[in-house]
């Protein structure tokens, strides 16, 4: 179907998860995300991976929980051109996706979950 990734992430975000490696993997397998080749520290202390599709795109940092911590909601976007392309790519690979909506300013999106249930947006902005 789709060889490369059919969105993109356009700004930098940063997610809590229980289970890093699994997490890692996850976004590895599901999304085609690759690591960013980073050298900083977090700030937390706590172990993190950044990823990301392209070297000048967005990235995607995955911060681990300790101990029994619930994950903070946080609001990630990641943005397409071709969303019923994009959606059919992501449940080809396993990927549980909710329908293509719109919001009240006109966007087209649709959201799925990650392993920790972390809610992603994948929208078009109209134009």
């Amino acid at each position: 179907m789709w060889g490369a990734n059919p969105f993109s992430i356009d700004d930098n975000y940063a997610m809590d998860v229980q289970d890093l490696t699994a997490s890692h993997n996850w976004y590895k397998e599901k999304l085609g995300l690759k690591e960013a080749k980073l050298e900083r520290e977090d700030d937390s202390g706590r172990p993190f991976v950044d990823l990301q599709i392209s070297q000048d795109g967005g990235i995607l940092t995955l911060v681990e929980l300790t101990g029994g911590t619930a994950p903070k909601p946080e609001h990630v976007i990641f943005t397409s051109n071709h969303l019923e392309k994009t959606r059919a790519w992501m449940e080809g690979r396993g990927v549980t996706v909710e329908p293509v909506t719109n919001d009240s300013g006109g966007n087209q999106f649709f959201c799925f979950r990650d392993l920790d249930g972390n809610r992603i947006e994948v929208c078009k902005e109209p134009g």
